[in-house]
């Protein structure tokens, strides 16, 4: 099964993409492997989806039946994500077995319909190295009418063997004027400005922060670092409403702290000693980031960090 909420056809910001790829189709001249880059939330993997349907003819996906997701409805389609363990977790990597015994016999099959076969990897930076390195062949000497996507974040998280090996296309966030007049479409009357912001000016990511109740969070969260930095609340406290959504939290923290840095800097105070130990924190909340899925103690690590709140770190930024 896709694990997507949500297709979206029309994404305004991707038309142009669109129309690029859709002379590509027309004229033949459709690249084999193609990557496309961009932040979550830009429409990457609906766009990936669209050059499937065009493609093969037809969606490439449909509603299951509980409604709760999408599933393949093409049988020249091949999404490939992360395996399911036997516990039911999803993977975090795309292993050399999924590329070896899946994505490589596919490709190599006879089309059902349309002479074609499409695979969407996805994420593709998700890959091992060894996944990767097993995909080259198929990359360098592709089957006739196949096409492989890869939807990735970053180039810097695939081997430059694979990048230089594949056409690319780079989505970029819509400007805001047209994400907040696309966002205001889908849930009328909510204020989405924060959110966008919040979500580096990605319209998807920034309705998927709304579905997760993030108003309510953000506005509990940054409450509580007021009452930190007043000494109303202890970190431990604050760290345990976080539970389950440090990641959250995190990014919260990341961005009031940056927005205090920038206050600074605008101030010609960027090089305080506040401004110094914000630099350092923000450094450390990154690196928290990076390793929040390896098995460490969330709650505590993000306690650890909100010490520094206690009393007034956040407000020595100002």
């Amino acid at each position: 099964m896709l694990k997507i909420d949500k297709i979206y056809i029309d994404l305004p910001w991707l038309e142009a993409d669109k129309a690029r790829l859709g002379d590509s189709i027309a004229n033949d001249a459709c690249p084999h492997s193609l990557i496309i880059q961009g932040a979550r939330g830009t429409g990457r993997r609906d766009l990936a989806l669209w050059l499937a349907a065009e493609l093969l003819g037809g969606p490439v996906w449909r509603q299951t039946a509980d409604g709760e997701g999408y599933e393949p409805a093409n049988p020249d389609f091949l999404p490939l994500i992360p395996a399911v363990d036997k516990s039911g977790k999803e993977k975090k990597t795309i292993g050399i077995d999924q590329i070896r015994d899946d994505l490589i016999p596919f490709m190599n099959m006879t089309s059902h319909g349309s002479g074609a076969r499409v695979a969407a990897v996805y994420p593709a930076d998700a890959m091992t190295v060894n996944a990767a390195n097993s995909l080259l062949k198929t990359l360098e000497e592709p089957p006739a009418g196949s096409m492989i996507v890869l939807i990735t974040e970053t180039l810097a998280g695939l081997p430059a063997t694979v990048v230089s090996r594949c056409q690319r296309i780079r989505i970029a966030a819509p400007p805001a004027e047209d994400a907040l007049r696309w966002l205001a479409g889908q849930v009328p009357g909510q204020d989405f400005s924060r959110m966008l912001e919040f979500s580096g000016g990605a319209p998807l990511a920034a309705l998927t922060l709304l579905e997760e109740d993030f108003p309510d969070f953000a506005n509990g969260f940054l409450g509580g670092l007021e009452q930190l930095e007043q000494r109303s609340l202890s970190p431990v406290e604050l760290a345990a409403r976080c539970k389950d959504r440090e990641a959250l939290a995190l990014q919260l923290l990341e961005w009031r702290l940056a927005e205090r840095i920038r206050a600074a800097a605008e101030r010609n105070s960027a090089h305080s000693a506040g401004a110094a130990a914000g630099f350092r924190q923000l450094g450390q909340i990154r690196e928290l980031r990076r390793v929040l899925n390896g098995g460490i103690n969330a709650e505590l690590n993000l306690a650890g960090l909100l010490l520094d709140w206690y009393g007034g770190f956040g407000r020595r930024q100002e």
